[in-house]
């Protein structure tokens, strides 16, 4: 498939004068209606064609005859659009929190992920364990190959039997490697547009104290980043257990070869590993303050922006100015203190793979076991070789695992946080006869857990066509009453009723200005 490929390629590149197709004009976007497609041919593809990705030759040929129109690229398979995968989702999200209770809350999106995905991801685990045994068995052929070309009489069936063995193996690794990162991608996919539909849905329905707890920029920031992250999940999920396993293998397989001289070798592996474990948790905790500055950060430059108007007028600037750089080198403090961490990771784990080979052969030297010939010394350096990848992988691995923990951890506070009632917090719609808006004996709260309540005994008449202000000092309710009408106010007691069709609110914000300087970020609302 590659060699055909390449072969139109250089064809493709001895072409002059293809026009780009009108979908890629800059004047019209992308999106801005819908082409019909065909599906991909990975919905109608048979058993053989996906085993080698074959349904793909089309698109490939197509693509290298001309270039692609947005006709030209196929629709879907129905189970990876995001409208399906947020269901598939959001089932499993509703049942678990119907039977939440209050010591198992903090990793309900995690189980959420692993009921939705976790047959797919039991498929790729299979196909990441075969490349995995089939990598780690290579120095034992290779053992073999060296030990039958020593002999002096020559086994025609055992030579033949050595490389159809070798052809089988690097066939199913081939396979499945390449079975293994399709499916964590498109699993990652499916992960990635669940969520970032999960939190779009929450945000619309957050109440308005859970408001004040995630501001724009960190809603942004779910989205954009710790959804995203989601992307790579799968990918370095199975990279962390696959390398493992493959450490333990090639371990297993040098103590077979030279014995307790693979002992000493061990070593500086052993040092490594436990090196790890602080530096693990060290990397985890800038990775939670860089999230938190970046947010702090986010959230007052879109403070700055929507009073942007305000700060021109006041010719305030440079004070804003220094003020979002001073938030920036907080957020740069701990983004350099993540890649001082993770040179340092990188740079310990370069390092053993030259080491260790050293280490093993004096051990084989000083407890002379096996002898140091062509079979011994060629496969202990394929052995370290396959653990050298492994090796070079697990610290990458467990920062992207790291980094993963904390959006989960970040998308759980989320999407948990208090939503709008769906009862309409006690309202009767449409029960109200002679008034549009009446509140009688209504008592409200913001905070449950306050002492005090927000509003106390309130009575309210608003008849049809009047015109009503309400003008009072700041912090006398005001904005509370509103919500309390629209019903994103939690009610104690008392009744709200209306008969409106449709209730529109329009909220406008000055900034306080004292004397002697500026309130940042401090506002007050005018509702009218």
């Amino acid at each position: 498939m590659l060699f055909c490929a390449f072969l139109k390629n250089l064809g493709y590149i001895g072409t002059h004068g293809v026009p780009l197709p009108k979908c890629l004009s800059e004047s019209e976007p992308l999106m801005d209606q819908k082409v019909e497609t065909k599906q991909t041919g990975l919905g109608h593809a048979t058993f053989l064609s996906k085993l080698i990705f074959s349904w793909v030759n089309s698109l490939l040929s197509l693509g290298y005859s001309k270039p692609l129109a947005l006709e030209d690229i196929p629709s879907l398979v129905s189970e990876d659009e995001a409208d399906i995968t947020y269901q598939n989702f959001v089932n499993a999200w509703d049942s678990l929190v119907r039977g939440k209770t209050k010591n198992n809350i903090k990793s309900l999106v995690l189980w959420s992920v692993i009921r939705t995905y976790s047959k797919e991801n039991i498929l790729i685990a299979f196909f990441a364990l075969l490349r995995t045994v089939s990598v780690a068995v290579s120095p034992l052929i290779l053992y073999a190959f060296v030990n039958y070309s020593n002999r002096t009489e020559a086994d025609l069936k055992q030579g033949l039997s050595i490389v159809g063995i070798l052809i089988l193996t690097k066939l199913v690794e081939s396979l499945s490697q390449r079975h293994w990162f399709f499916n964590s991608r498109r699993s990652g996919m499916k992960m990635r547009s669940a969520l970032m539909v999960a939190v779009y849905q929450k945000q619309l329905k957050l109440s308005s104290l859970a408001r004040t707890r995630h501001s724009t920029g960190e809603i942004v920031n779910y989205i954009a980043i710790d959804a995203y992250r989601m992307g790579e999940f799968p990918w370095w999920f199975h990279i962390t257990w696959t390398c493992a396993l493959q450490l333990v293998l090639s371990i297993a397989i040098l103590f077979g070869v030279v014995g307790i001289g693979a002992l000493p070798g061990l070593v500086p592996l052993l040092i490594c590993g436990l090196l790890n474990v602080p530096l693990a948790r060290i990397l985890q905790n800038c990775q939670v303050q860089f999230m938190i500055a970046q947010d702090e950060r986010l959230r007052s430059t879109s403070e700055i922006l929507n009073s942007m108007k305000i700060i021109k007028l006041q010719s305030w600037e440079e004070k804003f100015k220094n003020l979002v750089e001073s938030l920036r080198e907080n957020e740069f403090k701990w983004l350099s203190k993540i890649q001082f961490l993770k040179a340092f990771g990188t740079f310990l784990y370069w390092l053993s793979p030259t080491v260790i080979p050293v280490v093993v052969f004096i051990g084989c030297i000083f407890f002379n076991i096996a002898p140091l010939n062509a079979e011994t010394i060629f496969t202990v350096l394929a052995t370290l070789r396959n653990m050298g990848d492994p090796v070079l992988m697990i610290p990458e691995a467990l920062s992207i695992m790291i980094q993963v923990k904390v959006s989960f951890d970040r998308l759980n506070t989320f999407m948990l946080d208090e939503e709008l009632s769906n009862d309409d917090n006690g309202r009767n719609i449409k029960q109200c006869l002679v008034n549009a808006v009446a509140i009688q004996a209504g008592n409200f709260i913001w905070d449950h857990e306050s002492v005090s309540q927000t509003l106390k005994d309130v009575n309210l008449e608003i008849k049809w066509g009047q015109k009503i202000a309400v003008c009072r000092p700041v912090g006398a309710g005001k904005l509370s009453l509103l919500y309390a009408i629209l019903g994103e106010i939690p009610k104690i007691s008392g009744t709200v009723s209306y008969k409106l069709n449709r209730l529109c609110f329009f909220q406008f914000q000055i900034h306080h200005i004292h004397e002697d300087g500026i309130l940042y970020f401090s506002s007050h609302d005018i509702s009218l």
